[in-house]
């Protein structure tokens, strides 16, 4: 997949493009069904598939006190997300004032036909696009007409009864449900990170753990609690249980993200890791001794053997 913007090279497809457009928070199982859709698309009509998204989320331009909302993927998460896809092409457009300022038709004109050189439109059940947000389906159908291209709208996505999208998705790691959350997604939701020096308690106790600071401060984390996790170290994944909060026991602050990963002793210090978050196991608790801390660290682990069928 080849990732491009407005300072890139003037962009080329002599066989023109199948574009959808869209923020692709989360890249969840409603996107799926847009970018299979597209990609098929493109097979069939001998098109370039592209992506059209945006350097940052609308809502931190849009709504200046947006500054709580939090990101299901970092832009490096989206791209690899997308180009395990198969997805041809990746154009990120700087959202600023010119570019939510444009009309709709102009947008469509100036920057799908005539830079990227569209010939096949998909969008969602909810599309809407331009200043104010006042392009529709109905007008797309007008502009197709117009300007020669096909357009595709796909019906919404729901599980359980719900409609799947990002906000959902939020709301739903927000409030601990992983399970629902992995499932509207249709992986597990993740998080990369650095490792950073901690206090060395976990250590003390007989569970040495990774302290892991996340690459992008604006990345959502779940819930917290303790989880039944996956960790990618060099390309090699390993199994562990990590806990988000604030260590309660040692009256701590702030939000900490710690993994004990299992049959694992080397020094990852100033290392990326990737976390796959498998299963929420409990909330954050506070105890009143470290033998009791002991002793439900030593269940946790034991309910993520199990659940890796590492032991009976």
């Amino acid at each position: 997949m080849k990732i491009i913007d407005q300072s890139s090279d003037r962009f080329s497809s002599e066989t023109g493009t199948c574009i959808t457009v869209g923020t692709f928070d989360g890249i969840h199982r409603g996107h799926n069904a847009i970018l299979s859709f597209l990609r098929n698309t493109a097979a069939n009509k001998h098109l370039n598939s592209l992506i059209f998204t945006f350097d940052k989320h609308p809502r931190y331009v849009l709504r200046k006190d947006e500054n709580l909302l939090k990101l299901l993927n970092t832009s490096e998460e989206k791209a690899r997300i997308l180009e395990e896809k198969g997805i041809d092409y990746l154009y990120i457009q700087e959202f600023n004032e010119a570019f939510y300022s444009m009309e709709a038709e102009d947008f469509i004109k100036d920057i799908l036909i005539s830079t990227l050189n569209m010939k096949a439109l998909v969008v969602g059940h909810d599309h809407s696009f331009g200043k104010g947000r006042m392009g529709d389906f109905s007008l797309l159908k007008e502009l197709s007409q117009k300007y020669g291209f096909s357009v595709h709208q796909l019906s919404a996505v729901s599980n359980s009864g719900f409609a799947i999208s990002s906000t959902k998705i939020r709301t739903l790691l927000a409030q601990g449900d992983l399970t629902l959350a992995n499932e509207m997604l249709g992986y597990n939701y993740s998080l990369t990170g650095t490792v950073i020096h901690g206090r060395g308690v976990g250590k003390d106790l007989g569970f040495p753990t990774a302290n892991i600071k996340a690459s992008n401060p604006d990345k959502l984390l779940p819930a917290p609690g303790v989880y039944i996790i996956e960790v990618e170290i060099n390309q090699e994944m390993l199994q562990g249980i990590l806990n988000i909060g604030s260590r309660p026991t040692f009256n701590g602050e702030g939000q900490h993200v710690e993994a004990h990963i299992f049959d694992f002793s080397g020094d990852l210090y100033t290392k990326e890791v990737r976390i796959e978050f498998l299963l929420r196991i409990r909330d954050e608790m506070k105890f009143y001794s470290l033998e009791a801390l002991i002793e439900q660290i030593e269940k946790d682990k034991y309910k993520a053997l199990h659940y890796f069928k590492r032991v009976c």
